[in-house]
């Protein structure tokens, strides 16, 4: 009777080690080696855990490439050379319309925006102390002109594109460059500006004085929409061809970028530092602060997808041609579980 215990225990040990053994061998990745691209900037921060830490998964190699802005991510992803990629939500719908075979895995980054000014204080700032006044930014055609036109109109304040100020009015002029604005400030020529992060952090701690951040784009444009979540600013997105044949692979990647926003949390500075030695565009002001205001906060399944579509809603009335003239059907989005 022992023996046929015994051998009954020994069959179960075997099977269960048979089973975990299975399972481990299901969760390793089959794909040989893939290119990560993501924008430099702010942005890049959502992939900085992972190039710091993962030259390799499981058995795939993997390559991080920093490419210059919007028209460099969008140049990777286009010609197929980046198989997993950070890149504006918006251009990852304009991309999927025209053809190119990419899902949106999940969202990355909730808005990096804000409003700096040298002539009034944050505790006395209402958006009214905008009209009569030019307002700076960067961005024309991209989120910054949206994201700045629809927290105007929705506390309906008219605007006009000007260089010089126009009465009752905001004058909203563009510059090519962040740093462009940033010199305007330190001068004087400039009182009122919105930037991206890390050029705020840049901004406060070049220009000094009086400037500060008097609104957080992100919180306007939530009380403008009518919305609980800010605005899916970056996603992460990966090959319809890679998803179908390793979906293991894309779905540890996703796992690791939501570790990625716990480990910013926790500590920015070892990964600012490996920004900086793959010769990302990181300034020395970059720090803690600057990185809570870069909003690295993943989100997949149905509540990317709920995110997702109500920017992407509140674009197509706003100017169709920012999301390639329609919404994206179903098979824009490709979900994943992941654990919490």
């Amino acid at each position: 009777m022992k023996k046929h215990i015994i051998t009954i225990l020994l069959m179960i040990a075997i099977l269960v080690a048979s089973v975990f053994s299975f399972a481990a061998c299901s969760e390793k990745t089959t794909t040989n080696e893939i290119l990560v691209a993501v924008p430099d900037g702010g942005p890049a921060l959502g992939m900085s855990y992972l190039m710091k830490n993962y030259s390799t998964i499981s058995n795939t190699k993997v390559t991080y490439k920093i490419v210059d802005g919007a028209a460099g991510i969008k140049s990777a992803v286009m010609s197929g050379e980046a198989d997993v990629a950070i890149m504006p939500t918006n251009m990852a719908a304009i991309l999927y319309n025209q053809g190119i075979e990419i899902k949106v895995v999940g969202t990355n980054s909730y808005g990096l925006l804000y409003m700096l000014s040298n002539s009034v204080s944050a505790s006395d700032f209402t958006l009214n102390d905008l009209k009569g006044q030019v307002l700076n930014t960067v961005g024309q055609g991209g989120t910054p002109e949206i994201v700045l036109k629809k927290v105007l109109e929705g506390a309906g304040i008219e605007y006009v594109e000007s260089d010089t100020p126009v009465e009752g009015k905001v004058a909203i002029k563009y510059h090519a460059e962040g740093t462009t604005i940033i010199g305007g400030l330190k001068q004087g020529a400039i009182h009122f500006a919105v930037l991206g992060e890390p050029a705020v952090s840049t901004a406060l701690q070049k220009v000094g004085g009086d400037l500060a951040i008097v609104c957080d784009m992100q919180e306007k444009w939530k009380q403008a929409a009518g919305t609980t979540a800010s605005y899916p600013q970056t996603c992460l997105v990966a090959k319809k061809s890679l998803i179908e044949s390793d979906p293991v692979l894309v779905k540890v990647i996703a796992q690791y970028t939501v570790d990625c926003a716990g480990a910013l949390k926790e500590d920015a500075a070892p990964y600012i530092a490996e920004l900086k030695d793959r010769e990302a565009t990181v300034p020395d002001t970059f720090g803690a602060e600057g990185v809570e205001r870069t909003n690295i906060k993943p989100s997949f399944g149905s509540v990317a997808k709920t995110d997702i579509e109500a920017y992407f809603t509140i674009l197509q009335a706003f100017k169709p041609a920012l999301i390639g003239g329609k919404l994206p059907d179903e098979n824009f989005y490709y979900s994943v579980e992941l654990k919490e």
